[in-house]
């Protein structure tokens, strides 16, 4: 039997979050936690999203071949950052 007055612990994050200020900041975050999953293994390999700054995730790369590399890449990864986190969340990388 499903209680009608329950509310879903997702919703109760989201809120919280929000209440206190900083849901924004932690939905930046998801491109951290997210990365592997929105570049693929075997990219995800040779780099490391380290953190986000405002709406600008900075990326470890293993070498300067593979972080010219991935500046041709940046708008296709943005797309997909858009389009698991949400659109204009990120809106730039920073390749290191």
């Amino acid at each position: 039997m499903k209680n009608e007055g329950a509310i879903r612990i997702s919703t109760l994050l989201k809120k919280t979050l929000e209440s206190a200020g900083i849901a924004e900041r932690v939905d930046r975050q998801m491109a951290v936690a997210f990365w592997e999953e929105i570049v693929g293994p075997k990219l995800a390999q040779k780099t490391k999203a380290l953190k986000v700054e405002k709406d600008v995730l900075k990326v470890r790369a293993i070498s300067a071949p593979w972080r010219n590399e991935l500046i041709f890449f940046k708008q296709t990864i943005l797309k997909k950052i858009a389009a698991k986190i949400g659109k204009g969340k990120i809106n730039d990388i920073l390749f290191y």
